[in-house]
């Protein structure tokens, strides 16, 4: 990744350099394009057969816009100027510039944004059936929510993925699954309030009513979180029961699990106030309590035998 400085705004541009950055490369090099009014010239999507010729204007003449004009200089050449400078501009910076220099070979011979376009479409852009497979593989990914500063890039991968696999057409995101899928992974952070979603989610869908989108809930589940997510005495923000450091039974800890910083401050936290123990005892105890009664999931019973016996939990006392 690099970045790219404009009058107005600093951005991040990807760099071409593998067939997973080609969407993303691409996306970005439409972009200024369309806002060069270039794009209908160069899109590699096009046959070359049915590519419009870019044509700058022709000059003006002094006499078709003024009689008495003794010269061009009293007359604007500002379109075709504009014209022709931008499109150098946007073959020069946009494309040379942000493709990895092993891949500048493709490209040396190829005189026009078009040619080059289509080259390293032909040789970087992944198939439509690899780039299926590499999204339901990310989108499988993101199934299993991360703990900690992660839970925010995990939100943002969820808006970016199934806006990926949705323009791909994988089957895995079609219809309000994905919606689905989120909420039920929601439940993993936040029992309760997965839980009402898909609940919520179940009503619209048996009226027939128009579902959100997956970046509405994904954007409601982050303010969620800012709201409701208590600061522990780790340090974290999260609730006692899902702290690693309190709940050694969670199914998520890591078994190698250490935090040094988090535990002097666990410690000094209950040195300081003899009722958080038992406040934090009584949590877990609640929490035991929901495990043992299935953990709050929705369970389906088909009448087969269970696959896996269901496990007793063994009881940790924070002392």
């Amino acid at each position: 990744m690099t970045t790219e400085s404009d009058p107005a705004v600093t951005r991040v541009t990807v760099v071409l350099d593998r067939a997973d950055d080609w969407h993303k490369w691409l996306f970005i090099r439409k972009d200024t394009a369309q806002k060069n009014e270039l794009w209908q010239y160069v899109d590699p999507a096009t046959k070359a057969a049915v590519l419009p010729t870019l044509t700058a204007p022709i000059e003006p003449q002094v006499k078709d816009h003024n009689n008495d004009a003794m010269s061009i200089a009293h007359l604007t050449a500002a379109q075709q100027k504009l014209y022709q400078w931008e499109y150098k501009r946007w073959e020069r910076k946009d494309l040379d510039k942000t493709i990895a220099a092993k891949h500048l070979y493709l490209i040396e011979s190829k005189d026009t944004p078009y040619e080059r376009l289509t080259t390293l479409k032909k040789h970087l852009a992944p198939s439509d059936a690899s780039r299926q497979r590499d999204l339901i593989t990310r989108y499988k990914a993101l199934q299993t929510p991360p703990r900690g500063r992660k839970v925010e890039e995990w939100l943002r991968s969820w808006v970016e993925v199934t806006n990926m696999c949705i323009s791909a057409e994988v089957p895995e995101t079609m219809g309000s699954r994905a919606q689905e899928d989120f909420l039920v992974a929601c439940r993993t952070i936040d029992p309760e309030y997965g839980t009402s979603g898909l609940r919520a989610l179940i009503d619209l869908e048996d009226a027939s009513t128009a579902i959100p989108s997956v970046e509405d809930y994904v954007s409601k589940f982050t303010t969620y979180l800012k709201r409701t997510k208590p600061k522990c005495p780790c340090g974290l923000k999260h609730y006692w029961v899902d702290c690693w450091l309190i709940n050694t039974e969670h199914p998520q800890r890591p078994k190698a699990y250490a935090n040094a910083t988090g535990r002097k401050k666990l410690d000094a936290a209950l040195a300081a106030d003899n009722d958080l123990r038992d406040k934090i005892n009584k949590a877990l105890d609640k929490w035991r309590a929901k495990q043992q009664d299935g953990g709050g999931s929705i369970a389906m019973d088909d009448g087969s035998r269970p696959t896996r016996p269901t496990a007793n939990t063994v009881r940790y006392t924070i002392r």
